[in-house]
């Protein structure tokens, strides 16, 4: 049930699920399982999203974000092991708030335009930071619409790159250790609700204008800011 009313939600708004289910997984089973299990779980939801939103993929985007997330990808999990990740939860936390509260009361907009060489060094840097705290989906979208992806392209674009960064983190974790029985089955469940919510979002996103849909993607990023804060202290 948690996996499918969390990635319905993000499916509408672009991202947020494995954020939100951080605070659940931690109180519940506590915070060193968190982000194999979301892991799993984004393993059977991205696959969803991929093949629902394929018309919408940007491959160029994909091109210069995907490589970058490797890389950070397999860091990430082996710092998992060896890092006290509250400092860099409380970091995105902060960074996610601040982002919606200048979006929303600031009459001053980031003028700079998002450019494609700067996707590599952005994958790299989010899928260091997803692979040792399990989730920073909504980091990706300040860039993403800045560049200029809305609504389905947004979507999509971050369902591919997540897929195979996702797929890229499990091996990891498993190589360094970080994967048990028990973690496997955990993410399983909560991926097999994920995959209902992303289909049962797909008509609600089509009925989403572009304005709604941004208002929607800043209010998940805002409420998983304030669930990385509560996590961290």
């Amino acid at each position: 049930m948690f996996g499918l009313i969390a990635w319905f939600f993000s499916t509408v708004a672009a991202g947020g699920a494995a954020t939100l289910l951080i605070p659940v997984i931690t109180f519940l089973l506590g915070a060193q399982m968190v982000a194999p299990i979301i892991s799993i779980a984004a393993l059977f939801a991205n696959p969803s999203r991929a093949v629902i939103f394929r018309k919408n993929i940007d491959w160029q985007v994909i091109r210069h974000l995907l490589p970058g997330s490797i890389i950070g990808a397999v860091m990430g999990s082996w710092s998992l092991t060896q890092t006290n990740t509250q400092i860099i939860q409380i970091l995105l936390g902060l960074f996610l708030i601040t982002y919606v509260l200048q979006d929303r009361f600031s009459k001053v907009k980031l003028a700079i335009k998002m450019k494609l060489i700067w996707f590599f060094p952005l994958g790299l840097s989010v899928s260091f930071l997803s692979g040792l705290i399990g989730a920073t989906g909504p980091v990706h979208n300040p860039f993403m619409l800045n560049y200029g992806l809305e609504k389905e392209h947004l979507v999509g674009t971050k369902a591919i790159n997540s897929l195979i960064m996702q797929l890229t983190k499990l091996i990891s974790y498993g190589a360094f250790g970080a994967l048990s029985l028990q973690i496997a089955s955990f993410g399983v469940a909560l991926g097999l609700g994920a995959v209902v919510g992303v289909f049962l979002a797909r008509k609600q996103l089509s009925r989403v204008d572009s304005q709604q849909f941004r208002q929607y993607t800043l209010i998940l990023m805002f409420i998983s800011g304030i669930a990385m804060l509560y996590k961290a202290l």
